[in-house]
């Protein structure tokens, strides 16, 4: 691996071409949105393709079809499909549907996904909700036994695992995680091991490596070994779903192995390059997708610092294989740790450390998991096959558990700034090269010192004072940020976690003051999970009659060390330089409106007014407006009307 290998034409192809999606991101390419009819629509007559494998979620199926006639009109749009029956058809079959076709629905939550934009970036405009599907033609025969192969894998797993073990053996032999529970999901992400669930290139690793071990075995030729290996990974690759990972992973693995066959010594990192090019020139989107981003983040790190570092190792024997296990998992996180805190707002500081036993465990789970589907006779061959498959699911998820419930397995932190990211990584990328640049010359800790200087002065740049008014079906919530006096909530009605997501996504790790307008549960449901996430130095609550369950969370977020203040109108209080007075409420919104606050009405509550030099905030009707006003000098007062589905940021 030199330098020169970023002066290959493929490199600077792809580097030119991810700048050019980039560049035409928001209006370049042509919106094949038109092809819809004017939404919402009923009785929509839908032909086209099943584009990915059918997730079955409550009672409906949920899928993306790639729509080429909309009511025998010809059309080329993918839609969001729910359907109470999929009338036996799978990925790659070409289907009929009639429908109701609206706008995905949504709301949009600061720091959390948003669905309506995360179908948009990949060019679905409309979801579609109706009854049965009828399939006019099936999937050319490969993609129909991958599809059958991985229908009758995941009912094996199902039938004869418990729920647990059967969804991460879904997870990771096929990338099929629909019903880890939350509990565990959770555990996989503070231990580090989120990947693991996600079938990815190191599947089409294992499967490529067994294959070719296997044929050599069998003293089959080293050619004809290849292309079977070739061929094998490839039937895997549709069987998971034909994901950006595993085509990632199967052209770098099909390049190296090709490499390996040739004599060349520069096929991974070609492979990657390749790889790379293949995904974005047929879904340019993907270069947005935080997988696609991560997966070629862990395997690009791998694949320079291993080629750079691993000859100087001057050790032998199992100290040799424990060192270079330790380097493959610290070059996979380096490039992924400002990436975790983009999309996930936590980070696993275990990571590292985990990942050298989880990752091998997990690939003795995929072997087993496999041979539990291919033995399935004689019947005493299986039952004892299942019992080892099941004995090393319950090890695999108690080292799982194990691992996250360490006091620092990972720590949640805010997303990173432009700025700090592009100097993160360019740190990453002086770490992974520092062989080449040279452990005595001045040059290498100069151009490491650069990034780590950028990312100090980062700390120091100002902070603007910030409204955020964001809502569910009938919580309306704000946040306020105030440059020298912090972060506040109104009405943490919200889910905890995605409101501690919300504090994250502004660059806090804690809320000054959490305000809550008004006894009914909308206002403060969340408030008990977001006190253990995100650290609350007070709450705040009008007096009067308190429902017996926000009276208990009270006495346990008290218990925990969180200050609760009662006030009544027109009471003052002080937080560092901005003053806060709870008011009179005054709504538009019968469910806020009063003629006059007592402390006994369940409905009664009270507007919040906050107010420093050049900058007042009046959150109003229970969140449902936000009034602000600027410096002296700048545009009058302006109003935000919080509705569902359209969060609204302004800055002051």
């Amino acid at each position: 691996m030199r330098f020169s290998y970023y002066k290959r034409h493929l490199f600077i192809l792809l580097l030119c071409w991810a700048a050019l999606i980039a560049a035409f991101k928001s209006g370049g390419a042509r919106d094949i949105s038109r092809d819809l009819p004017p939404l919402p629509a009923s009785g929509v007559r839908l032909e086209g393709r099943v584009a990915q494998y059918p997730v079955h979620s409550g009672n409906l199926w949920r899928f993306a079809l790639k729509v080429s006639s909309i009511d025998g009109v010809a059309a080329n749009t993918p839609v969001m499909v729910y359907a109470g029956d999929m009338g036996g058809a799978s990925y790659g079959d070409k289907t009929v549907f009639t429908a109701e076709l609206s706008e995905p629905f949504n709301y949009a939550i600061p720091g959390n996904l948003d669905w309506r934009n995360y179908l948009a970036e990949r060019g679905i405009r409309a979801e579609a909700r109706g009854g049965r599907l009828e399939i006019i033609k099936k999937a050319p025969f490969p993609v129909g036994l991958a599809a059958s192969f991985r229908t009758r894998a995941l009912e094996v797993f199902e039938r004869n695992f418990t729920v647990d073990q059967a969804s991460v053996l879904g997870g990771i032999v096929l990338g099929e995680k629909k019903s880890v529970s939350e509990e565990l999901k959770a555990a996989f992400q503070d231990s580090g091991a989120r990947h693991l669930l996600v079938a990815s290139g190191s599947n089409v690793g294992f499967v490529t490596f067994v294959v070719y071990f296997l044929c050599s075995k069998l003293r089959i030729g080293k050619k004809y070994s290849g292309l079977l290996a070739i061929v094998c990974s490839g039937f895997y690759v549709l069987v998971a779903g034909l994901e950006a990972p595993l085509i990632r992973g199967y052209v770098m693995f099909s390049a190296a192995l090709a490499g390996y066959l040739l004599d060349r010594d520069s096929g991974v990192f070609q492979g990657l390059i390749i790889a790379c090019l293949a995904i974005l020139s047929v879904e340019p989107s993907a270069l947005f997708d935080a997988g696609f981003q991560m997966s070629f983040m862990a395997s690009y790190g791998i694949t320079v610092g291993m080629t750079l570092w691993d000859n100087l190792i001057r050790l032998k024997g199992p100290a040799l294989s424990l060192v270079r296990i330790l380097l493959v998992s610290f070059f996979a996180q380096a490039g992924l740790y400002p990436l975790m805190a983009l999309y996930f707002h936590k980070v696993s500081l275990i990571s590292i450390l985990s990942n050298v036993i989880l990752v091998p465990a997990s690939g003795v789970i995929m072997g087993l998991g496999f041979a539990t589907l291919l033995i399935s006779w004689p019947a005493r061959l299986f039952l004892i096959m299942k019992t080892v498959t099941g004995f090393g699911l319950a090890v695999f998820i108690r080292l799982i558990k194990w691992f996250a419930a360490f006091k620092y397995a990972s720590v949640p932190v805010s997303p990173p700034s432009a700025l700090m990211l592009a100097a993160f990584f360019f740190f990453v990328f002086v770490l992974l090269h520092a062989p080449l640049l040279g452990f005595r010359r001045r040059r290498l800790y100069v151009l490491a010192a650069v990034p780590l200087f950028i990312l100090s002065a980062a700390g120091f740049l100002p902070e603007k004072n910030l409204v955020s008014a964001f809502s569910d079906s009938d919580t309306r919530s704000v946040l306020i940020r105030h440059a020298s006096s912090g972060l506040f909530l109104v009405n943490p009605g919200i889910s905890g976690r995605k409101l501690a997501n919300s504090v994250l996504h502004y660059g806090f790790r804690e809320l000054e003051a959490v305000f809550i307008s008004t006894p009914a549960r909308r206002d403060w449901s969340g408030l008990e999970e977001l006190a253990r996430l995100i650290k609350i130095k007070k709450v705040v609550l009008p007096y009067g009659v308190r429902p017996p369950e926000l009276e208990a969370a009270l006495v346990r977020i008290s218990a925990a060390g969180v200050p609760v203040e009662h006030v009544w109108p027109r009471d003052e209080l002080l937080f560092g330089q901005l003053e806060v007075r709870p008011d009179w409420a005054v709504s538009r919104d019968l469910r806020f409106k009063t003629v006059g606050y007592t402390g006994r009405g369940p409905w009664e509550g009270l507007d919040w007014r906050l107010k420093a030099h050049g900058f007042e905030v009046a959150v109003l009707g229970g969140g449902s407006r936000v009034a602000v006003k600027g410096p002296p000098g700048s545009v009058a007062e302006r109003l935000i009307e919080n509705r569902p589905g359209a969060a609204v940021e302004m800055e002051i």
